[in-house]
């Protein structure tokens, strides 16, 4: 994910970003120019002039706000934070390097996550959001019940692993209660031997769990190249 503040400048608005926005917020109010100088009580040749990024008074740009009602009225007056494209660009760059995409996929029943236990090897589970109290407790059970289930799944029934899918099925819907939803993506990783050796690299598959609103769910998330697993 992006860090805010590697990829914007605080500075004050040029008079081209001001006449940009104000046109995109008059022309969102479906207002003419002639409309927004009346309520703004300025001229309409300062709204033309203001849309057309010549320079313009702090009074003017704050009857402008006013007009538009926004919260702030020295909004266009102040230092905002706003995108550097330089800096943008070598923001993927290092998310390109430093991290990797897994793609999200929802987990609706119990047998997909008994099923993502039975192929992982490690696991490592998230928040997407803020999480209400009783859901990250419910998600809290799931973890233990993922891992406990993992470390001793290879001694459990056909009649067993479906008492398992059903006890994931019933946390599922306790969640969904609570306006919350889960969310998986795998990953094939390589454990290196460090100092290096001449034994093959243990090659393994990592589970990516997340808990999200209903709604909110991801389709993918950044994780480090070098993330660390619970096996």
């Amino acid at each position: 994910m992006m860090e805010f503040e590697n990829i914007c400048d605080i500075r004050l608005l040029t008079a081209q970003e001001v006449g940009a926005m104000v046109s995109v917020q008059r022309s969102d109010q479906g207002w003419t120019q002639e409309t927004l100088a009346e309520i703004a009580r300025v001229t309409v040749r300062t709204v033309q002039r203001v849309e057309k990024g010549h320079p313009s008074s702090a009074d003017t740009r704050r009857s402008l706000a006013r007009a538009f009602e926004f919260p702030d009225l020295d909004f266009f007056n102040k230092p905002l934070a706003l995108p550097n494209p330089e800096k943008i660009k070598n923001e993927r760059e290092r998310l390109d390097r430093e991290t990797v995409a897994i793609a999200i996929k929802p987990l609706a029943t119990g047998l997909q996550i008994r099923e993502l236990a039975d192929i992982c090897d490690a696991s490592a589970f998230a928040e997407c959001g803020e999480v209400a109290e009783h859901a990250e407790e419910l998600f809290a059970a799931l973890q233990d019940n993922f891992r406990d289930y993992g470390d001793v799944k290879e001694c459990y029934s056909a009649t067993q692993k479906l008492e398992i899918n059903q006890s994931f099925r019933e946390l599922i819907k306790a969640m969904e209660t609570t306006g919350f939803v889960l969310g998986a993506g795998t990953r094939r990783l390589r454990l290196v031997n460090s100092p290096p050796t001449n034994q093959d690299p243990l090659r393994f598959t990592a589970a990516y769990i997340i808990i999200a609103p209903i709604g909110e769910l991801p389709l993918s998330i950044r994780v480090s190249r070098s993330d660390r697993m619970q096996f």
